[in-house]
């Protein structure tokens, strides 16, 4: 770190752009995730020194075509507020006006002086409601955010998996959105990137940031949402060609960063490819779905699988699933699929680290897990055997099922 300041750059050695991401640590709750949506739909829209949509992209432009974007990102019970900018490296570009400077003090402007005016907070409003609208249109997402929420029925903070309560984004006013900008310098903060001249940069983040929250502790090491405990069966009919099943399977261990490894195994041994069982099962031998996935949720303490299918046949589906997750806590695996499934891993691993976004994602886990810097991903997927994954299944439990027809 920079100084006593949660600032990090790595210098950028096979990139032609290089990266910045300033990230505020906050608290997950209903309220945090809509106000922070609504920020983030807000900045990029407009700035105090871009005031309006066309002025702000100008200036983007004008820095060889360097791309801003302000999002929430979820990590258990953590809420992330991540700004980020990629920009082609100085050196590239035979413009003197061009500089690490000139770069940073537009990221910063946009960052620190959001336009908190009527007119730009309805503007963004009127987008996510726009954007809620579009979501909840489609089958397989409103089954996902009902699906949560009843996983997170006692824990409605937890619940938000989109953009947060659309009456709390409605109903925000411009004093809200005052208290809400003025509490984050003082949140926990780290700011991180990838970049030719690293400690140029490091300089300017310390120069143009002066957040409180730089010097603040940004690991949580209590990050992770333990699953409640259910055994829900819900179903609900809204006269849909395709039906949506979501089994979600509560896990009991540890959530480490082995487990980590082993569930994203195990998420390609089921539904990784067309090989995989649950597709070879539902999808090829049954017929019964148009698509299969898996999702780990380690922060969450999920293992989700959903299924868009024929209506007349969730029943068997879902009986073929719990079948198939039995038969791997039993220990009946395919040695051919798991070796092939680690692969898969090891090949993803691989493909992300050529990617610039993969790398600063990759830092920012190991800010908020500092064990996770020094996690040999790709050693911990080929270590994954035939026990490991019979051990991790054993700790699932089928929590919740849901249905949407």
């Amino acid at each position: 770190m920079n100084n006593d300041l949660n600032i990090a750059i790595e210098k950028n050695e096979k990139f032609t752009t290089a990266n910045l991401g300033c990230f505020l640590r906050l608290p997950l709750t209903r309220h945090n995730m809509a106000f922070a949506s609504l920020l983030c739909r807000m900045q990029m829209d407009a700035s105090n020194a871009y005031p309006s949509v066309g002025q702000q992209l100008l200036r983007l432009e004008e820095l060889y075509s360097m791309r801003f974007e302000a999002t929430v990102q979820l990590y258990g019970k953590d809420l992330i507020l991540s700004y980020l900018a990629d920009f082609a490296e100085p050196q590239q570009i035979l413009d003197p006006d061009y500089t690490y400077e000139t770069v940073m003090e537009t990221f910063a402007q946009l960052v620190t002086g959001p336009l908190l005016s009527k007119e730009v907070l309805e503007l963004a409003q009127r987008q996510l409601a726009d954007d809620y609208q579009t979501l909840m249109a489609e089958p397989s997402n409103y089954a996902l955010a009902a699906f949560f929420d009843n996983w997170y029925a006692s824990q409605p903070d937890y619940a938000s998996s989109f953009m947060g309560p659309i009456d709390l984004i409605e109903d925000a006013t411009v004093q809200e959105m005052n208290r809400f900008v003025a509490s984050l310098p003082a949140m926990p903060v780290v700011f991180l990137g990838n970049a030719y001249d690293k400690g140029q940069v490091e300089r300017l983040a310390k120069k143009y940031f002066n957040y409180k929250g730089l010097t603040r502790e940004f690991a949580d090491n209590a990050l992770r949402i333990k699953a409640p405990k259910l055994d829900l069966e819900k179903a609900e009919v809204q006269g849909n060609q395709q039906a949506q099943l979501f089994l979600g399977y509560a896990y009991s261990g540890a959530g480490n960063l082995p487990d980590q490894i082993t569930g994203l195994v195990l998420r390609h041994y089921l539904t990784g490819e067309q090989s995989s069982r649950l597709f070879t099962k539902v999808r090829e031998e049954n017929g019964a779905a148009y698509a299969v996935e898996s999702s780990w949720f380690v922060d969450n303490s999920l293992f989700l699988i959903n299924a868009g299918l024929d209506p007349e046949k969730v029943d068997r589906a879902k009986q073929i699933i719990i079948e198939e997750m039995k038969k791997v806590a039993a220990g009946r695996i395919d040695p051919g699929l798991l070796k092939q499934s680690k692969q898969a891993l090891v090949n993803q691993t691989l493909l992300g680290q050529d990617q610039e976004s993969w790398l600063l994602s990759k830092q920012l886990r190991g800010e908020l897990k500092p064990e996770y810097a020094a996690f040999d991903q790709i050693k911990a997927a080929k270590a994954v055997t035939v026990n490991k994954l019979r051990e991790f299944a054993q700790k699932l439990i089928l929590n919740e099922s849901y249905v949407l027809r």
